[in-house]
């Protein structure tokens, strides 16, 4: 189990959300690169990142602060989501030194692009379901749809695809834990590793999620930042078992 520390970028900023409503945003950093560069000192060597105006927009919003924290910390594994729907903004990020995509309501939306995009860059893109009660939501989760999350990954089962993260709505910025209900039935349902994401509040939710076989990592945010969470002791902790 390795724990990943998010940041999330709105205007530049460094934020957290409730469910991902962009209304509820709190600012811990008014300069992301002071989030990396605390979390790298807490000896992360892995960051998702989200472009969350870029993800409402459709298309790269931040993308100065991305390439600042890029250039600043070349150590850093880097995973980004966030507003990215076709090729040439695919290329951009990789060009900048981005580890890896995370490719969500393009993937269910445009499936052909999403299919070229896995077979033009093997085993760089992430997949990225974001779901609540099941079903699927795009668009910065601001569009809910009739397509249940397990019925994606039939679809994309054969594409050489890195990981997946799962995120349940419901439970992300919550700190009421995760949904590990839902979370085992999509990791038990598929080859691909996946990430769970939404609702961790502290160790004892990260002990939970790695007893389900096929997940790698969980995405930590809110409980990071509000202290619930220590993210070294974390780190250590599954370091040494």
């Amino acid at each position: 189990m390795i724990p990943i520390p998010a940041i999330d970028i709105q205007d530049g900023k460094c934020v957290r959300l409730k469910m991902g409503d962009l209304a509820s945003a709190i600012t811990y950093y008014e300069n992301p690169l002071d989030a990396a560069n605390f979390w790298l000192n807490e000896g992360t060597r892995k960051l998702h990142i989200v472009d969350l105006d870029g993800a409402l927009a459709g298309h790269s919003s931040n993308l100065s602060v991305i390439t600042s924290i890029r250039k600043a910390f070349p150590e850093l594994e880097i995973q980004l989501g966030g507003g990215i729907r076709n090729m040439q903004t695919l290329e951009n990020y990789f060009n900048i030194g981005i580890n890896y995509l995370i490719l969500g309501s393009v993937a269910i939306k445009d499936k052909d692009f999403f299919f070229r995009a896995c077979r033009k860059f093997p085993n760089k893109v992430i997949l990225g379901i974001d779901a609540k009660n099941g079903y699927v939501s795009t668009e910065a989760w601001t569009e809910s749809s009739d397509i249940l999350a397990i019925e994606i990954l039939k679809e994309f089962s054969e594409l050489p695809i890195n990981s997946l993260i799962y995120t349940d709505i419901s439970k992300d910025g919550m700190m009421q834990g995760p949904n590990f209900k839902e979370t085992k039935q999509i990791s038990l349902n598929t080859k691909i590793p996946v990430i769970a994401s939404g609702g961790v509040r502290n160790l004892s939710d990260l002990r939970e999620l790695s007893k389900i076989d096929n997940i790698f990592g969980a995405i930590c945010g809110k409980s990071l930042y509000e202290g619930t969470l220590n993210f070294s002791e974390a780190l250590n902790y599954f370091k040494n078992k």
